[in-house]
């Protein structure tokens, strides 16, 4: 508007003198010049005036026309804006179509690349699906019709069942008959696992398959509620030929396992043996393992007897476990024993008919009665375990033995029993706990415990082993 309003002026100056020049053209006074002067420039004021009224509806015109421009041009970009969500939207649309199509080409590719699993030799498939339960093994025959009759030539079965529900008996009872109906029986059978709630009858029928085609390692968890302690297949378990390996146990049964007087298992490596009672050969002595003559290791848990006396005779057997059962007097006639556990309360009488002269490790891991007055006589046992065991090269004794020994070592009322002498000791290692159980038994004690032991011996390297 200063700009305007500078024209103006210099417009009116210019108009000013042309009339001046005019007028003295034509003779006009001075006065006359100066009214005419002063009325034209009035008239040329109020024609100024309309141009800036006029100029100023021009300018309002062109700002409503801008305005309406500006309008035009928001609804624009908001259909710009539209148009993008719009194009997003379909952009995400072709993604999620792009990524559609590449996970149908990714799955045509992998249904066209090889199988190389099924490619590899017999002997691999074989060798592979040993590993699995029996019946993972049979639903490999989903995977490629090379996998139909794989499960068939299986020599390790492994059955394992849930808890026992009549619906559950019957699909176990059919599966079971499948698989013996359909194994191809030119393929040895190895391995045999029973770990289930299934009937009595479905186990002698596994069992006496297993026996009939020479099973060599035989697994038995008893844990049918309902179980037959004299079950059909009993004896031929205990009069096999072909087996190297068995673990029996009967835990969960009513009734413990009762075995026959003797194992004839010429065969036998290794046996482990759970809740089961021995049978008296005479009125006061139980010898299950004479006559197995390659026995090498043996596990005896919790196991019951008719009889005071339980013999291990064994010739050939280098390991022998015993955790917990009937307290009784145990005779070891054992003379290539090299390693000897022992778990359990303080109950047992513990002697042999040699010196044990290949003894490596013993490990003596007792628990602590609930009362210190029935410990009252209880260390004069563990010495004299010790004392059979004298001729061991690595002795590894638990904390509650040692507590055992420390409560007659501290009374002085009690009656010491003479500790022996280990003439081939190298490593003596108490085994203490943690600090919390053992907090009122310290080092010292410990040590004191020790040396007690070790009165009559050369002293061998000492360890104090605490777990976390």
């Amino acid at each position: 508007m200063e700009w305007i309003t500078h024209q103006l002026q210099e417009r009116r100056m210019r108009r000013r003198m042309r009339i001046r020049k005019t007028r003295q053209a034509y003779g006009k006074n001075e006065d006359n010049e100066d009214w005419i002067s002063e009325r034209e420039v009035d008239g040329e004021t109020e024609d100024d005036g309309d141009m800036i009224s006029e100029r100023k509806r021009n300018i309002r015109e062109v700002d409503a026309e801008n305005e309406d421009n500006g309008d035009r041009i928001g609804k624009r970009k908001r259909n710009i804006r539209e148009v993008d969500a719009e194009n997003e939207h379909n952009g995400d649309r072709i993604s999620e179509r792009k990524k559609n199509i590449a996970r149908e080409v990714d799955g045509e590719n992998e249904d066209h690349r090889p199988d190389r699993i099924s490619a590899l030799p017999d002997s691999l498939l074989f060798h592979m699906i040993n590993f699995m339960d029996t019946k993972s093994a049979v639903q490999t025959c989903v995977l490629s019709k090379r996998w139909n009759d794989l499960s068939k030539c299986l020599t390790n079965l492994t059955f394992n069942s849930d808890l026992p529900s009549e619906s559950l008996d019957r699909s176990f009872k059919k599966f079971e008959s499948w698989v013996l109906s359909s194994r191809d029986d030119s393929y040895p059978l190895l391995n045999l696992t029973i770990e289930s709630w299934i009937d009595a009858d479905v186990q002698d029928r596994v069992i006496k398959y297993a026996l009939l085609h020479n099973v060599q390692k035989l697994k038995m968890n008893i844990n049918s509620t309902t179980y037959r302690p004299n079950f059909k297949s009993l004896p031929l378990i205990f009069r096999s030929q072909s087996l190297t390996s068995l673990e029996l146990s009967n835990k969960l049964s009513p009734s413990r396992l009762k075995l026959p007087k003797s194992l004839c298992l010429p065969a036998l490596k290794s046996l482990h043996l759970a809740y089961v009672t021995f049978t008296a050969s005479d009125k006061d002595r139980v010898e299950p393992f004479s006559n197995c003559h390659v026995l090498n290791t043996l596990v005896l848990r919790n196991f019951s007897l008719s009889a005071q006396v339980l013999s291990i005779s064994n010739s050939t057997l280098s390991s022998l476990t015993i955790f917990e059962g009937q307290a009784c007097s145990i005779v070891l006639s054992t003379p290539n024993l090299s390693s000897f556990s022992i778990t359990g309360s303080v109950g047992h009488q513990l002697s042999s008919t040699s010196d044990l002269s290949f003894l490596g490790e013993v490990n003596i891991n007792i628990y602590m009665p609930w009362s210190e007055t029935s410990l009252d006589g209880k260390s004069s046992i563990i010495i004299k375990w010790l004392g059979v065991l004298a001729n061991v090269k690595i002795l590894t004794i638990g904390l509650c033995a040692i507590q055992t020994i420390l409560h007659d070592l501290l009374n002085p009322t009690s009656i010491r029993t003479q500790p022996p002498k280990f003439v081939r000791l190298e490593s003596l290692k108490v085994k203490v706990g943690n600090p919390l159980s053992t907090k009122n038994t310290s080092d010292e004690k410990v040590t004191r415990a020790v040396e007690y032991l070790l009165q009559n011996s050369p002293m061998p390297r000492f360890d104090i082993i605490r777990s976390a």
